[in-house]
């Protein structure tokens, strides 16, 4: 038995294209890395719940600097939406992760971004967006790292 090497779905030995989504077939087989969400479920569903706490936790840090930013210096209203743009991207990215867990890698592996979320939080936004940022290096980025080839 084989499987679609794009949406997981089982195919017929003989098959050319998956039924499912069109895409050509391939020969991955039972023991391959797409039925991650049926063999490590568990995984999945620790990051997203990981993100999703990411999410929730950047949503307060950004809430907080935006009435800084009302109430002390206009300035923290800058990383204040960007964080709450930040933590809804996280929420939805949560959910979407359970139905396409593809792409975790390519998500998580950079350092740019964070770093770039880091550096602004710190010189604009005060110690208290350095908070999220630890807790995105620790609990997500690591987690998807030692995890690397269950998540591949």
């Amino acid at each position: 038995m084989k499987y679609c090497t794009h949406c997981g779905n089982e195919l017929l030995d003989e098959a050319v294209i998956c039924m499912k989504c069109g895409c050509a077939a391939g020969a991955q087989k039972a023991q391959s890395a797409y039925l991650f969400a049926d063999n490590n479920s568990a995984l999945l569903d620790t990051l997203s719940q990981r993100i999703k706490i990411n999410g929730i936790i950047w949503l307060v840090i950004g809430i907080l600097q935006i009435a800084g930013g009302i109430f002390i210096n206009w300035i923290l209203l800058i990383p204040g939406v960007l964080n709450i743009i930040s933590s809804v991207n996280d929420i939805n990215y949560s959910k979407t992760l359970l139905e396409d867990p593809t792409g975790i890698i390519k998500r998580f592996e950079p350092l740019t971004g964070p770093i770039i979320t880091l550096v602004y939080n710190l010189i604009i936004g005060g110690v208290i967006g350095v908070i999220g940022s630890i807790y995105y290096f620790i609990a997500i980025r690591s987690f998807v790292m030692e995890n690397k080839s269950s998540f591949a």
